[in-house]
């Protein structure tokens, strides 16, 4: 009989030897795993961030445009006054700012050539501002440019994935920001804009829209004593609806049958001067007071247009024509309730259109002066 005794340490050495090479092999596959190269890492990501890119691209925007969303915000931070009208182009963003005296005179419709809100002179602001503590109320309304400044274009979807493995360090920041900003959603418009309109539609056909939409919006707040503010280079357009429903009264002369009973013309835009047949058109009806408002130095092309002004309203025979240069008084801002132009506009429209034509205010022939 042979003993199996002698054979016993080579089977457990031979086991040893298997446990060893089964572990150096996953050891191995391991080490191998872990040195996956950067540039594989980097595609991955790259790839994870475009699939992202993509899936939120083809999401609906929350804004058909920048400027739309724009005018949402600023609605949002002008509270109540902000009031968006129905037009047939869009819809237009205005700022409404009700009477804050006993006695509710009339109102001033300021129109500006200014499609962005937020750049509005401050002499305009300041008369949108503080004319409401005397009994004016103030609608302000932004009117399309005459020369439109270009957009930008919305970046697609295709150039988002390109740049995807470029983006810099704060993006995050500037994302986060951006999201907070659109989710704004209060008091802004819920079809076409009327940035979006403007690309498309004449300049006049706009205006013409926006001036009813105005005037509607002022009816159906039973506003019927309207001072007409606007800026030179809108005079034209704004006045030729406007003043077609002007009828001579010839009962009372110093009352207007119209939408409007006074204009204020705001001569800013010096290098868009009024021809004189556009100032022929303005001045047609010589019953309608007007207020002719200077602002820049008087050199030689302002003289200029200051006798042109004056030479066609007198020769038209106008029953009131004012000219006021401000060139010298002190510069206005926003917040100073005493401006002179504030002084100078109120007074104009005591004189001419207070009291007159307001429904149910009971106060039609009432023209003491506000304190």
């Amino acid at each position: 009989m042979h003993s199996i005794l002698p054979h016993t340490p080579t089977k457990r050495l031979n086991d040893c030897a298997s446990y060893c090479l089964c572990l150096c092999l996953g050891l191995l596959l391991h080490s191998v795993t872990n040195a996956q190269p950067p540039e594989i890492e980097a595609q991955s990501s790259t790839a994870s961030a475009s699939a992202q890119s993509s899936a939120a691209s083809s999401e609906a925007p929350l804004y058909e445009s920048r400027a739309l969303r724009d005018k949402s915000l600023i609605a949002k931070a002008a509270g109540e006054q902000a009031q968006w009208l129905d037009t047939e182009y869009g819809k237009l963003l205005v700022f409404y700012r009700p009477t804050e005296a006993k006695r509710t005179r009339g109102v001033l419709v300021l129109f500006h050539a200014a499609e962005d809100p937020q750049r509005w002179p401050p002499i305009l602001e300041n008369l949108r501002a503080n004319l409401p503590r005397y009994g004016w109320e103030t609608l302000a309304v932004t009117l399309p440019g005459q020369y439109p400044a270009s957009v930008p274009q919305r970046p697609s979807s295709s150039s988002i994935s390109s740049t995807a493995a470029t983006v810099p360090p704060n993006a995050e920041a500037v994302s986060a920001e951006a999201t907070s900003a659109s989710s704004v959603t209060t008091s802004e418009p819920s079809t076409q804009s009327s940035s979006t309109a403007s690309s498309i539609v004449p300049r006049d056909t706009l205006i013409q829209a926006y001036v009813a939409a105005t005037f509607e919006f002022l009816q159906k707040k039973g506003q019927f004593n309207a001072v007409l503010l606007v800026d030179n280079s809108s005079a034209n357009p704004v006045l030729t609806q406007l003043l077609s429903q002007i009828k001579e009264n010839t009962r009372d002369p110093a009352t207007i049958d119209g939408p409007i009973q006074a204009l204020v013309i705001t001569n800013l835009q010096s290098q868009e001067p009024l021809t004189t047949s556009e100032l022929a058109a303005i001045f047609s009806n010589k019953q309608l007071p007007v207020l002719d408002v200077f602002f820049n130095p008087d050199d030689l092309e302002q003289i200029k247009a200051r006798d042109l002004h004056k030479a066609t309203a007198m020769r038209l025979k106008l029953n009131s024509y004012l000219q006021a240069s401000l060139d010298n008084q002190p510069k206005i801002v926003e917040t100073d309730p005493r401006s002179f132009l504030a002084a100078r506009v109120r007074g104009f429209m005591q004189r001419h259109a207070s009291g007159t034509e307001v429904k149910g205010s009971g106060e039609a022939n009432d023209n003491t002066v506000s304190p």
